[in-house]
């Protein structure tokens, strides 16, 4: 069968300008460069070419091709441009394919062909194919739970995929203790009882995370810790008061007392959001915080079948009620661990295998007690390190709750410089009790700073100071670069401080208030100029060294190195001419020492905070 080629508006042969090309006679060519020439060629008429064609007075190619020839043919007019002439019978070519590939309606039911039916639309029982080759015969025995499976030999045999699937929460049980839960998702790093601390405490795998929810008078529930909104919120009033919709109108302002680089405008999380985000992520404890909270809990946990994912705590029997009924597992809260009106056998009994213990109120005695008798303690809210250390290592531990896990579980340097760029806290920098939630701002580019100006600490004598304790504890020997900028002075003689505490307790320089100062080194920069070095032994400053130098222009940046060596603390003003720097001979505190920012009556900066 020959095809024709040509004859379309395609095949028109042009010049350099456009112009149709008529009457050109032209060979053709089985490819655009080399190939061989084609000869058997007919006319649309069916007359013999001799292998010539001629363009018509359209300037258009038409021939029919070799016999079978569907491939693309090249017209060459002498020019040296071969042009491309494809069959246009693509209809005939179709159905030519069709019938030398498709399978023809004859064959239906026949070896090779479709299968048939029988009248009543099925596969007729000798049109299935013959699969007994591979068929393994069930082996006897098996039980409940059990799989078929094929052996290294092939042979099949009955047992079981894994020892099964382990729940979130059975997960938690087989590891090691202590576990580690982030407290409110981690209220240290992000601010509390927020999404966006759930997807952190989530995202940097803690071990577990707590959140807090109060049922609200129309019967919803929220996560909110305080008994009143005002502390984290936009809102004011009793929590327990807040209803739904209310708790949906209001933002926790978290730029006004987490962090001012927060935004203010972060969502009171529903439960049931709360459960929805990050319910099938991480094992969650759920404090219940009022009346019929915890029923309430409950059954929006068995509404989103998260039965094997939760623990309820709460600090009465009552509320932990619907989670007995229910299976799930659930903690009493009792500061001292004493259980006053109650037994941990009587607690065991009712079904309550959790006790929650504050590690301040506590004694390692009633701790070991408790889980001697087969309670799993769970201690709150541990912090810092010092305080973890003091802990029973015997392993009547089960969790450690903190605001910082990641940080209180470790026991050397995080890092050596600083992450201020981030704009937000990092592990290892709690303040202080005397200044309630405030840590600290954020400035562009990369700045940490303190502000106790003005009346902004007057509550604590005007101090203020953050630990970075993801640089300690530092080596017995160090040195401590950084740049500051003094922005705000009271008077001449406020500062800039920089602590070193034994351990990583805090550091309050002023002793009015509920903190003692901590063994170490206290250093002040003055903005007179003073450089003051003390050694702080059982609450007491001792000046072992002083230097005055040249006075700080507010909002300028100045460059401090410190120096520890085995036997003095070198301070030095790298940016100024002497005199510049001060040397203390003192060897009391070396080796263990963490690092603290502080201000009295200044606002300052930090920035570039290196430790080599």
């Amino acid at each position: 069968m020959r095809y024709q080629y040509g004859s379309d508006g395609g095949s028109v042969v042009t010049d350099a300008a456009g112009n149709a090309v008529v009457g050109r006679p032209g060979a053709v060519w089985t490819a655009r460069t080399g190939g061989s020439q084609v000869t058997d060629l007919l006319t649309l008429a069916d007359t013999a070419t001799g292998g010539t064609i001629t363009t018509d007075a359209r300037g258009r190619i038409a021939f029919q091709g070799p016999d079978g020839v569907t491939a693309t043919l090249w017209w060459d007019g002498g020019d040296g441009t071969r042009w491309a002439i494809l069959p246009t019978e693509t209809d005939r070519i179709a159905r030519g394919q069709v019938e030398t590939y498709g399978v023809l309606a004859s064959t239906v039911g026949e070896p090779g062909g479709p299968a048939s039916l029988d009248p009543t639309g099925h596969l007729e029982q000798d049109q299935l194919p013959d699969l007994s080759a591979s068929y393994l015969a069930r082996p006897a025995g098996g039980q409940s739970g059990d799989a078929l499976l094929r052996g290294p030999s092939g042979a099949p045999y009955w047992g079981r995929l894994t020892a099964g699937t382990t729940s979130p929460w059975a997960a938690l049980e087989q590891q090691a203790a202590p576990r580690w839960i982030a407290h409110r998702g981690a209220a240290l790093l992000a601010p509390e009882n927020t999404i966006e601390a759930f997807r952190m405490a989530d995202q940097l795998n803690a071990d577990a995370l707590e959140l807090d929810v109060y049922r609200t008078p129309d019967g919803g529930l929220f996560c909110m810790h305080d008994t009143t909104v005002d502390r984290t919120s936009n809102l004011s009033g009793t929590t327990a008061n807040l209803t739904v919709p209310g708790a949906l109108r209001g933002r926790i302002d978290a730029g006004s007392w987490f962090a001012n680089s927060w935004p203010s405008d972060l969502r009171i999380p529903l439960f049931a959001d709360a459960l929805a985000e990050i319910g099938n992520h991480i094992p969650i404890i759920v404090h219940c915080n009022n009346s019929g909270s915890g029923a309430l809990a409950v059954a929006e946990i068995q509404r989103q079948e998260l039965d094997h994912a939760v623990l309820i705590m709460a600090w009465t029997e009552a509320e932990l009620a619907a989670a007995r009924a229910a299976g799930i597992p659930s903690l009493l809260l009792d500061a001292d661990g004493v259980l006053s009106g109650q037994t941990y056998a009587g607690l065991l009994a009712a079904g309550t295998q959790y006790l929650g213990v504050d590690y301040s109120q506590t004694s390692n005695t009633t701790i070991n007690a408790a889980a001697a008798a087969g309670l799993r303690v769970i201690v709150y809210t541990v912090n810092r390190r010092s305080h973890f250390a003091a802990l029973p290592t015997t392993g009547s531990v089960w969790g450690i709750v903190s605001d910082d896990p990641w940080y209180v579980r470790g026991n050397s340097q995080m890092r050596t410089s600083d992450l201020f760029g981030a704009g937000t806290f990092y592990h290892g920098m709690p303040g202080i009790t005397d200044a309630g939630d405030y840590r600290g701002y954020f400035q562009a580019p990369a700045w940490f700073g303190l502000d106790a100006s003005g009346t902004a600490m007057a509550s604590n004598g005007g101090y203020v100071s953050c630990m970075q304790g993801y640089l300690g504890p530092l080596p017995s020997t160090f040195t401590l670069d950084f740049d500051f900028v003094i922005d705000t002075s009271d008077y001449a003689t406020a500062s800039m401080q920089v602590a070193f505490s034994v351990g990583d307790t805090q550091y309050d320089d002023d002793t009015t208030g509920t903190s003692a100062k901590p063994n170490g080194y206290n250093l002040l920069v003055r903005t007179n100029g003073t450089i003051d070095v003390y050694r702080v032994t059982g609450g007491t400053s001792t000046s072992i060294g002083t230097v005055a130098t040249a006075a700080i222009t507010t909002g300028t940046t100045q460059h401090l190195r410190i120096q520890m060596t085995a036997t003095q603390i070198i301070v030095t003003r790298t940016n100024i001419a002497a005199p510049n720097s001060v040397t203390a001979t003192d060897s009391t505190y070396r080796g263990g020492l963490y690092p603290h920012f502080g201000v009295r009556d200044t606002k300052t900066r930090w920035a570039n905070v290196a430790v080599t």
